[in-house]
Formats: C-alpha cells, sequence, structure tokens
C-alpha cells in the first residue's frame, strides 16, 4: 500500500514562516505605494486631458461640426472605456506584477502575445512623450510669441524632453509627486474655461476675436461639418479622427504603474473607469457649450502665426476667464505632466521586457532588483528626441493613434477569447465584465484602425504578427506561466540527493520545496483551445477512423529503463520512431517499466524517469508521449502498457520493440510472450535491429538501398511491409535511398519468363500504389526457409480462414465478427493441436545449411542486402516446442551481418488501405 506522505513539524514552522514574513515585508512595502487616487485616477486623468483637449478639440469642432465632433469623442471614449473594461478583467485575475499592462497581458495570455503589447505600448508611449513635449512648444509660442516665437520648435522641444527625463531619472516617486501637482492646475484652467463662458455670455464677449459666448446662432452654424483644407491637409471626419484619437490613448496609465499600488486588483478597475468617464463628460462640454457654442467658425480654424502654419489658433486661452495665464499654466503644466508618465512608463515596459528575455537583444535594459531602470529611461528619451525633431504635432499624433489602436485590440480579443473559452484559470473579480463586450471594443478598435489609415493598419499588424512570431522562437517565452500566477505555493517532496540515497529514504524526513512545475510551465494562448478541441475530436471518434485509407502510426514504443531511471539506448530507435512518425501523420507513445512493487520510492523513480523520457523526446524531435509505468516484471508491465494505453478507439495499432543483443541479460521467453500478447492484441509488431544505428538529426542523409523481402508471401500484412519504408523515404535522412523490392517464391521449377511475369505484375501493383521500386525475384524451396511458409495444418479444419478471408487482408477490406474471431483464436496463445503426419518429416529451422553453417535465406540475404542501408522483413515466427533461447539465435543468425533491420509480425487483422 502507498504509505501516506507526512512532513516535519519543523517543515511546517519554517512555511509559516516565510508566508509571515512575506507578509511583513509586502505590508513594509504597501506603505511607499500608492492607492487608487494617485497611482491610477490621477495619472490617466492627466495622460487624457491634455494638448488635444485645449487646442486641438476646438480646431476639430470648427471641421467637423457638433454633431460629428461629438461623433468622434464618443466614438474614442467608447473604445478606451471597453478597454478599460477589458484590463479591469485582465487586472483581476491574479496579482499583477511590475510591468503594468504588460505583466498583466503576458500572465493571462501568454508570453507572445504579453510581448507583442509590451513592445507596442513602449512605442506608444514613447511617441506619446514625443507628442507632449510639442504640444508645450506650440502653446509657449502661441502664448509667448515675443520670447518665444524666435526659437526654433526642435531646439525649444529638446531643451524640455532633457528636463523631464532627468525628473523621470531621478525615479518613480518623484514623478507621481509631480503629477499631483501638475494635475491641479489643469484642473483650474478647465473651470477658467468654462467660467469664460458664461461670462461671455453675460457680457459682451469678444466679438472682434470671434469670442460671442453660448448663442443659439452660433450653436446652429456650428452644428454641420465644414471640411476644408487647411495647413496642407485636406481635412475630412477620419482626419479628425486621427488627430483626435490620442487624446483617449492612455486609459492604461495607472495599469502601467502596477508595481508601484498598493493593490491593483482594487485600485486599477475603478480609477481607470472612473478617470474615462470624467474625461468623456470633459470632452463633450468642451465640443458642445466651450467650442460650438460660444466661437465662430472662423476662429477655430483659424493659423495666427506664419512662421508655423500647422499650428491653430489657441481658443480656449482667450476664453478662460479672469485670466488666461490660468489657461496657460495649466495647458504648460499638463503637457508636461502626461510627457513625464509617459517617460515614467515606457521605461519600465522595456525593463520588464528585458527582464524577461522575451526579446534577447533588450536584457541590457533590465535593471537589478528593486533599482530604476536608468538605462531604459535614457533609451526612451533619446528615441523621444528623435521624434521631437520631426517638429510636428500632426505627423506625431496618427502613429499614436496606430500603435494603442493594435494594443487595444490585443487587450479586447485576448478577453473576449480566455471569457468565451470558459478557462478555468481566467477568474476575473471584475463583475462588470463580460466577453461580449470584450469582442465589441476589438472590432471598434480594428474598425478604427483601417477606417482612418487602412495601409499603416496593415503594417502594423504585420510588424505584430512578426513580432508574436520571433518571440514565440525564443527560449524565454516557454518560461512563463501563462492565465495568471498563484498566490499559493504547492509543495512536493524534495528528490533525494546522492548523500541521502546511502542512508535510505524515511517518509518523516523527506523536505518540502515548490514544485518545478509551479516554477514555470508553457505559455500558450491555445492550450485552453486546443484541449476543446482534442475533446470534441475524441468524443467522435469512431472505430473506423483510423482504418485502411485513414491509417496512421500509432506507435507504442516498449523502451527500457535502467536502474538509474534513464533510458537505455537502443540503436537509434527513437530517431527511427520521430522519422516514422513524423512522415506519417502519426503518434508516438515511449513507454518504459520500472521493475518494483508500487511504493512511493518507485512511484517517484518513474516519475523521474518519465520528466527524463520526456526531455529526451523534445530532444529528438519525437513528436509523441513519454510515460513509465510500475510493475513486479518487465512482462507484467508491459502487458499493462498494451492493454491499457490508448483512449477509448484512439489506441496504439502498432507496438515497437528493440532487439535483445545483450546475451548474458535478455529474457528470451519474457520476449516471446510480449510478442504473443501483442499479436493477441491485434497490433502489428516492429523490431529494430542491425550493427549500426538508425540516423539521427545530427547524421548526414544515408545513400544507398532499402529492400523489402517478401518471402512466400505477397503484400504481408495488407501492405505494411511497404508502408513503413514508404513513410521513411520521405524523411530528409532516407530520400536519397532507392526502394527494392526482393521477392522470394515458393516455385523453384519457374523459368525466367515465370519470373518475367511475377515481376511485371508487381511493378504494376506498386505503380498503381503510387510506389516507386525495383523488383527482383528469387526461388527457394519451402524446406529451405520453413519458418516463412505458411502452415495452415497448425489451424483445426473448422477454423482455417478462407481464401475470401486472405483476400480481404491483402487489400485492407473490412472482416466480419467471424473472420476475425478465427483469426484471434489462430494467433492465440494456447498450445497448437499436434502437427498432422506427413510423408516427409518437416525440416528443422536450422536444418538446411551449407558448409559456413548458414541458412540458404541468411545467405540469401547477406548476397543481396548485405550493403544495404536498411531491410525489412517479416519476423520469423516460433515453431511448435522450438526452446525460446534456439528461436531468438536463429534470428540472430537471420539479420548477422545486416546494418539496419526492421522485423515485421503481422497479428493478421491490419486494416490498411495500401493499394487503392
Amino acid at each position: 500500500m502507498l504509505a501516506t506522505p507526512r512532513v516535519r513539524k519543523t517543515d511546517v514552522d519554517s512555511i509559516v514562516f516565510e508566508a509571515e514574513s512575506r507578509r511583513q515585508e509586502a505590508a513594509a512595502s504597501a506603505a511607499k505605494k500608492f492607492g487608487t487616487t494617485k497611482g491610477v485616477f490621477v495619472p490617466t486623468i492627466q495622460n487624457i486631458m491634455g494638448i488635444i483637449l485645449f487646442v486641438r478639440v476646438p480646431f476639430i469642432v470648427g471641421q467637423a461640426g457638433i454633431i460629428q465632433g461629438l461623433g468622434i469623442v464618443w466614438l474614442s471614449c467608447a473604445t478606451a472605456l471597453l478597454t478599460a473594461m477589458s484590463m479591469s478583467a485582465v487586472a483581476t485575475n491574479g496579482r499583477p506584477k511590475s510591468g503594468g499592462c504588460y505583466a498583466i497581458v503576458k500572465n493571462s495570455l501568454g508570453a507572445q502575445f504579453g510581448g507583442v503589447t509590451g513592445a507596442l505600448l513602449f512605442l506608444s508611449k514613447t511617441f506619446g512623450a514625443a507628442m507632449n513635449v510639442l504640444g508645450c512648444v506650440e502653446v509657449l509660442q502661441l502664448s509667448f510669441p515675443s520670447t518665444f516665437g524666435d526659437l526654433p520648435m526642435r531646439m525649444l522641444g529638446a531643451i524640455i524632453l532633457t528636463g523631464l527625463a532627468v525628473i523621470a531619472f531621478v525615479g518613480v516617486e518623484y514623478v507621481v509627486r509631480f503629477a499631483v501637482m501638475f494635475l491641479f492646475p489643469v484642473v483650474l484652467a478647465v473651470a477658467a474655461i468654462w467660467v469664460g463662458v458664461v461670462v461671455h455670455t453675460v457680457g459682451d464677449g469678444k466679438q472682434s476675436q470671434g469670442i460671442v459666448g453660448i448663442s443659439g446662432q452660433v450653436l446652429r452654424n456650428n452644428l454641420d461639418a465644414e471640411y476644408n483644407q487647411r495647413a496642407g491637409v485636406e481635412w475630412s471626419f477620419k482626419a479628425c479622427l486621427a488627430l483626435f484619437f490620442p487624446a483617449v490613448t492612455d486609459p492604461l496609465a495607472g495599469s502601467n504603474l502596477s508595481g508601484d499600488l498598493k493593490d491593483p486588483q482594487a485600485s486599477i478597475p475603478p480609477g481607470t473607469i472612473a478617470a474615462v468617464i470624467v474625461t468623456t463628460i470633459v470632452f463633450s462640454i468642451q465640443v458642445v457649450v466651450v467650442a460650438g457654442g460660444a466661437v465662430r467658425r472662423d476662429a477655430l480654424i483659424e493659423f495666427p502665426l506664419d512662421d508655423f502654419p500647422r499650428v491653430p489658433r489657441f481658443v480656449v486661452k482667450d476664453l478662460a476667464w479672469p485670466h488666461e495665464m490660468i489657461v496657460v499654466v495649466g495647458v504648460l503644466l499638463s503637457t508636461l505632466g502626461a510627457g513625464l508618465q509617459s517617460l515614467a512608463g515606457a521605461p519600465r515596459l522595456l525593463a520588464a521586457l528585458g527582464k524577461d528575455d522575451l526579446v534577447p537583444i533588450l536584457r541590457h535594459f533590465a535593471p537589478s532588483d528593486g533599482a530604476e531602470p536608468r538605462k531604459a529611461i535614457l533609451f526612451c528619451a533619446s528615441l523621444s528626441m528623435c521624434l521631437v525633431m520631426v517638429g510636428d504635432l500632426n505627423a506625431v499624433a496618427p502613429f499614436i493613434t496606430l500603435w494603442f489602436l493594435t494594443c487595444y485590440a490585443i487587450i479586447n480579443i485576448a478577453c473576449a477569447y480566455l471569457g468565451y473559452e470558459k478557462h478555468p484559470s481566467f477568474r476575473p473579480t471584475y463583475r462588470l465584465f463580460k466577453w461580449q463586450v470584450s469582442l465589441v471594443g476589438c472590432c471598434v478598435c480594428f474598425f478604427i484602425m483601417f477606417y482612418t489609415q487602412p495601409l499603416s493598419a496593415l503594417g502594423a499588424l504585420a510588424a505584430a504578427g512578426l513580432l508574436y512570431k520571433y518571440i514565440e522562437t525564443q527560449p524565454g517565452a516557454s518560461a512563463h506561466t501563462a492565465h495568471g500566477e498563484s498566490e499559493l505555493p504547492i509543495f512536493e517532496r524534495e528528490p533525494e540527493s546522492p548523500s541521502n540515497t546511502d542512508k535510505g529514504s524515511d517518509s518523516e524526513t523527506e523536505t518540502m520545496c515548490v514544485s518545478p512545475a509551479h516554477r514555470t510551465g508553457p505559455s500558450d494562448w491555445r492550450s485552453g483551445s486546443r484541449f476543446k478541441t482534442a475533446r470534441t475530436a475524441m468524443l467522435a471518434l469512431e472505430e473506423g477512423d483510423l482504418q485502411f485509407k485513414y491509417w496512421r502510426p500509432f506507435v507504442l514504443f516498449l523502451c527500457a529503463i535502467d536502474g538509474d531511471a534513464n533510458y537505455v539506448r537502443q540503436r537509434g530507435m527513437l530517431d527511427a520512431l520521430a522519422q516514422l512518425v513524423r512522415r506519417g501523420k502519426g503518434l508516438a507513445l515511449v513507454n518504459g517499466v520500472v521493475v518494483d512493487e508500487v511504493a512511493e520510492p518507485s512511484l517517484r523513480k518513474a516519475r523521474k524517469a518519465r520528466r527524463r523520457l520526456r526531455a529526451l523526446l523534445r530532444d529528438r524531435g519525437v513528436q509523441g508521449f513519454a510515460d513509465v509505468v510500475v510493475a513486479p516484471s518487465h512482462e507484467e508491465g508491459r502487458k499493462l502498457l498494451l492493454q491499457a494505453k490508448g483512449l477509448g478507439y484512439f489506441r496504439p495499432n502498432t507496438v515497437a520493440l528493440g532487439w535483445p543483443t545483450d546475451n548474458n541479460k535478455r529474457d528470451a521467453r519474457g520476449f516471446l510472450r510480449t510478442m504473443d500478447d501483442t499479436t493477441a492484441m491485434l497490433k502489428t509488431l516492429l523490431v529494430f535491429a542491425g550493427d549500426r544505428d538508425f540516423p539521427g538529426a545530427k547524421d548526414p542523409p544515408l545513400r544507398g538501398r532499402v529492400d523489402v523481402w517478401m518471402v512466400f508471401d505477397l503484400f504481408p500484412a495488407a501492405g505494411l511491409l511497404l508502408l513503413i519504408p514508404f513513410l521513411l523515404l520521405r524523411d530528409d535522412k532516407w530520400k536519397h535511398c532507392e526502394l527494392r523490392l526482393i521477392i522470394v517464391s515458393p516455385r523453384t521449377d519457374a523459368g525466367k519468363e515465370d519470373d518475367g511475369k511475377l515481376e511485371e505484375a508487381v511493378k504494376s501493383m506498386l505503380k498503381a500504389g503510387g510506389v516507386l521500386a525495383k523488383v527482383l525475384v528469387l526461388r527457394l524451396g519451402e524446406e529451405d526457409a520453413p519458418r516463412f511458409a505458411r502452415d495452415d495444418s497448425l489451424l483445426t479444419p473448422t477454423r482455417q480462414p478462407s481464401v475470401r478471408t486472405r483476400a480481404k487482408l491483402t487489400r485492407g477490406s473490412s472482416l466480419t465478427a467471424e473472420e476475425e474471431f478465427i483469426l484471434s483464436e489462430e494467433f492465440s496463445s494456447q498450445p497448437l493441436p499436434p502437427e498432422p503426419p506427413t510423408p516427409v518429416s518437416p525440416p528443422s529451422p536450422m536444418r538446411r545449411i551449407d558448409s559456413t553453417g548458414k541458412t540458404k535465406l541468411t545467405v540469401l540475404l547477406k548476397e543481396h542486402s548485405g550493403s544495404s542501408e536498411l531491410v525489412l522483413i517479416r519476423l520469423p515466427p516460433q515453431k511448435r516446442e522450438q526452446p525460446p533461447q534456439e528461436w531468438m539465435v536463429s534470428v540472430d543468425r537471420l539479420i548477422e551481418g545486416l546494418r539496419r533491420v526492421i522485423l515485421i509480425r503481422e497479428s493478421g487483422a491490419e486494416k490498411v488501405q495500401f493499394f487503392q
């Protein structure tokens, strides 16, 4: 009986102590971190309420009118809100760590999508920093033309960006402090504008400047769109949408600082959604009341600076009350704050990408634990500086739209997919989440992308796809657990060290460790759909789906495991198996047996051997699965595997064995019993032997012949003897070899004319089957190869297969229940009836020998196939009362001197349709 595992009390105390230490460290760290307002709401508001709100919204209303202007605002804000809801769902699926949106998506959907999202967000924020700096320059030149009007825009932008980079270089704590300081003047500026609208409405306004206060006439005039060409651009709805969308491109600003939040799960959803709702209201008031109702259209689309023809008028500055400097200072601090937030978030994304080693070249930007990502900050500032040198906000803004929309689409489709799949590990605590909402968000993102910039959208998606495939090939992509990370560790026994092995194993003194399977795991977003697809396919699978023309090599390889739980190498069988399964689109089960009683030490040893087998299969490229069982003997273990392996109708149809070569250790009787069990279970047996290894991945391709010997039988095993070499020859290691079919006919009295007719008939059949092969006909008497002669007298008269049954087997037709019963009885392991009397006594298998002591068939094999790279031949059966060891010696002599051999034993019930 399996002993119940026990853990020492000291181990439990250490686990509790470690958990308490972690809790205290988390509490101490939380005291230095930020809550919902400072960590999420303020950064999000600050990123949204920026240069677009104050400078570009009036111009957009002047072009698109109030109705279409509201449509642009609501469409953009709806996209941001849907993405914020999706992000809230993903953020509440496990505890997000540092890395923000990138880390959240990576843990929920896998490293590939997480890496793509992180890279695109990094580009978006880098472009965003440049956009805000250029916006700050515009405000300075519009508000103080005498001071800053003569300064080049690029030089002024470089000075501002350098100052922001210094603040970001000092640390994120100072960024948050400056963010709070910058937000208050922004709110005050908005209030000053709204109060100014009321004051101008009550008073006379500034008629000469086009500011008249709220007027019904102005509302009617500004209601519809009047697109025209300005600043060299033919404006339209999609051009205005592309210009405005950067205003709402960062509702994820709070999640980007997830590593600096006290409780990301509790802070990200309310902080982000509240910020999006508030800014939507502010934008709507700006469109309808401020720009659409209080300012004439000609003032909205004016470009006052001749030196800067692409900079529209700063209308809201003239609306402000009591002084325009309130708005100027507010807008300046807004752009500086948003740029500072971008310079704080982008380097952390880059550092997280480098730390996870998804893109090897970025590992240089990964900081040490607890340190600021200063290298990443310098790189982001340098890249933003290059964009500032463009000197045009209108040229930078559409790229920000494109990058952010691509990220939003990925996040939304991720949530929609996981929610639709109902993956057990996707458990968001955000109650408002519905996968349909995320799907709508994804569709809206794609619509805006292709509506505004169709060619650029294709380019962005292609770049994202290439980056996805690149990350998929990196070793770091497989070192992250998909679908979240648990806060609870999983414990298992520590494997015994060599020093403890000599002392014996005591279940009370075994230590505990975190399971390696919990530390890392495969990160693949398709795992859930693969399971559902496999489940549906397995339930729909019928008995005949893997037979006849749909036959595939489903091979159970009964390998050998030594006492140290290592795989015993057997002439490159794994390589041959990999080639056969790969080219036949089949599957391999590599299974071994640990000989011992079922107990904890033996099961631990079996798990160890299973892990090593799995690693070996990955290294050799074998498409299949590994398993190891514990049994009292090799024979019993193999019998268990033969009976139990498979699921439903999806069961192995072929069994592979390695021919035992150690005369001192091989168990001839056990080997024969495994062969008989395989035949009784109606499975084809493949035995791999020879003097040389089968070629591996590092070996050069073989050049030579592959010989198929058909002795006294045309197309045994329903053509399987030809199908196996046909599949192997499709592999790169065998494709330069030529196939040759050697037919050994029992008619010794036939002449050359009969041989020619037989050869032509066989070639015709091969051509019909799509096989190109040479044919060689040899003559040999049955008494010279008695083991290959079909001795029908061994069957009882009432159970002999009819000619019709044998014909069905040859052409691959199905058998009746009675015919299958006769075949199963034919190959049962019960004692065979005595051989009927015959005038000539049956020759012994080793009786017909020449002067060298070899049988005539052995001589033919050596003569015609001694230099062949591979020989396939039927496995000689054991004759009645022949000792197992003698039979094994006879097979040794048969294949002696051959390079590589595959011995095939048919069960008589093969359902393969090799010929049409």
